[in-house]
């Protein structure tokens, strides 16, 4: 008896197939284009997925349009040892001679290299996915293959499925943007996803990392225009003073607002130029901060952590270290700008306490790396007296000493 060829079958497979996966024909209404009159946003992609053709360019478009702005590509956020924020930094010494000396990477500020990344990439936020994608194979389970459907069974008929075999794909990382405004930080939002494809076929699809993204990106909050004004003014009262300036200097708030601004973050870098002492070697001063090696808090910053109440106790108490030790902390854990950039509502927390968030720990370390512990603080408070009076009154005005 003539048996007709199995293949036979292929093209209905096909059509059922192009079914299943919503393949449509007809005229649909392109989607609003992006503002072109504004500034764009920024896209910052990392990850073995974005290795894949085309991925980087579809999360591209799909935060083109949920913001309706123009979009980035990025390698990086902007950093103190870029080229460009230097020249940026080098241009506002020159133009203010009285901050010469001031360490204008302000290292304790986690939330000024976003600012800088939208000063000098001339961006209205800044939106980061981070993805890895893997794959591997492994022996289905007779579990698996009894639940394989018409379809499946069919392509291993004609010969186009692998029998047998699992497909494992897991794509994880995270998304996260932020926003200049006057609301809190967003959280990263984790993205993963495991897709088990049995007896896969030479027509079955992998999984699609780059819809996975995009769908990942409509779970941030919305696109806000940024409010620079308040931006500037939460910077220069929170221990950022040059980002601050920058940020005036680069036209992006009002003319009131840079002025205030302006003023209030010359002041504050005049007053710490002031307790610094001048080193001829002082490489900051032509914005060109030497690197600092690693180190790790002195235990000063052990000893104002203890669990005893500084402000029970006389201030005559402490040693210049232990004041200054306290102070840096105290500099870190009222860094509400800070705690914003890591979705992190603020939490008031007892004086010269060391708390256990990451990010509060690296704000500790950096304040020893850059300097600020021992140049800043310690040399003016045993040096002179009125160095030591002022840090006092510092550490009076947060409630962490009485007098007397």
């Amino acid at each position: 008896m003539h048996r007709r060829p199995r293949w036979f079958l292929l093209p209905l497979l096909v059509g059922a197939l192009a079914g299943a996966c919503g393949w449509r024909t007809g005229f649909q209404l392109p989607a609003p284009g992006p503002d072109t009159s504004a500034r764009p946003v920024g896209l910052i992609t990392t990850g073995s997925a974005f290795e894949r053709a085309g991925v980087r360019r579809r999360v591209a478009e799909a935060l083109e349009r949920a913001s309706q702005r123009r979009v980035v590509l990025l390698d990086a956020p902007a950093s103190v040892h870029d080229a460009v924020v230097k020249d940026l930094a080098a241009r506002l010494i020159r133009a203010n001679p009285s901050i010469v000396g001031y360490d204008w990477r302000e290292l304790r500020c986690a939330s000024g290299a976003g600012v800088l990344t939208a000063i000098t990439r001339q961006v209205d936020a800044v939106y980061r996915v981070s993805l890895d994608y893997v794959e591997r194979s492994r022996p289905a389970t007779a579990t698996e293959t009894a639940e394989l459907g018409p379809l499946a069974r069919g392509f291993r008929v004609v010969g186009l499925a692998e029998p047998g075999t699992v497909r494992e794909a897991t794509a994880m990382g995270s998304v996260n943007g932020l926003l200049f405004t006057g609301r809190r930080g967003s959280r990263p939002i984790p993205v993963a996803r495991t897709v088990t494809q049995v007896e896969p076929s030479a027509l079955t699809p992998r999984p699609d990392v780059a819809a996975l993204a995009s769908a990942a990106l409509q779970d941030l909050p919305p696109f806000r225009t940024p409010e620079w004004d308040t931006v500037a003014r939460r910077l220069a009262a929170s221990g950022c003073p040059f980002v601050a300036l920058a940020l005036a200097d680069a036209g992006l708030t009002s003319t009131a607002g840079g002025r205030v601004v302006r003023t209030a973050a010359l002041a504050t870098i005049r007053e710490a130029v002031k307790r610094r002492p001048r080193r001829a070697d002082d490489d900051a001063a032509h914005g060109l901060a030497p690197e600092v090696p690693e180190t790790s808090a002195p235990d000063a910053a052990a000893k104002a952590g203890s669990s005893a109440t500084p402000a029970q106790a006389s201030e005559q108490q402490y040693s210049c270290s232990e004041l200054c030790g306290m102070h840096m902390i105290e500099l870190c854990n009222r860094d509400k700008s800070l705690w914003d950039s890591h979705g992190r509502r603020w939490e008031p927390t007892a004086c010269g306490t060391m708390r256990e968030e990451a990010f509060l720990k690296e704000c500790y370390r950096q304040q020893w790396l850059s300097g600020a512990f021992h140049d800043a603080c310690v040399v003016p408070c045993e040096g002179q007296s009125e160095g030591r009076d002022h840090l006092l009154n510092l550490l009076q005005g947060t409630g962490c000493l009485r007098p007397g």
